[in-house]
């Protein structure tokens, strides 16, 4: 049962995390289309996107790599039944294969790739300490009954 638990704990975590990433570079593709005018919404409008403002799509992405790792974490160490920070290890990594497959799919500067690579699994593991964190305070608040 144990085993099941570090799954579920994982998979969840690797789908939070994904789903933070999304909304994250929607959102940021979204604040920088109003700044440009420019629509994200077809592949053509999100290259013109890139190409007139590519540092800040790209920096809305490094975003996206901290906060989704860091919600993934957060939730696989919350779920995990020991060990929580190798679950959210193991949700950086996972994180970061599919960071490292974007990256061979399309040309990016060094810069981002140096990001990609160091952001994931510290982020995870942040988050695993917060999980922790929240963790600990919720049992030392509790009353003895």
């Amino acid at each position: 049962m144990s085993r099941m638990k570090s799954l579920i704990a994982v998979v969840a975590g690797v789908i939070v995390g994904g789903v933070v990433v999304f909304l994250v570079q929607d959102l940021g593709s979204f604040a920088l289309s109003a700044m440009t005018g420019i629509e994200p919404i077809t592949a053509q409008g999100a290259a013109a996107l890139a190409t007139v403002r590519p540092t800040e799509a790209l920096l809305v992405v490094v975003v996206a790599y901290l906060l989704g790792p860091m919600s993934g974490g957060y939730i696989a160490a919350r779920l995990a039944p020991t060990k929580r920070y190798y679950h959210a290890i193991a949700v950086g990594a996972i994180q970061l294969i599919f960071g490292v497959i974007t990256l061979a799919l399309f040309p990016h500067p060094e810069w981002f790739w140096v990001a990609t690579l160091v952001i994931f699994i510290p982020a995870a593991l942040a988050g695993a300490g917060l999980a922790r964190r929240r963790h600990s305070r919720r049992h030392h608040h509790q009353s003895p009954t």
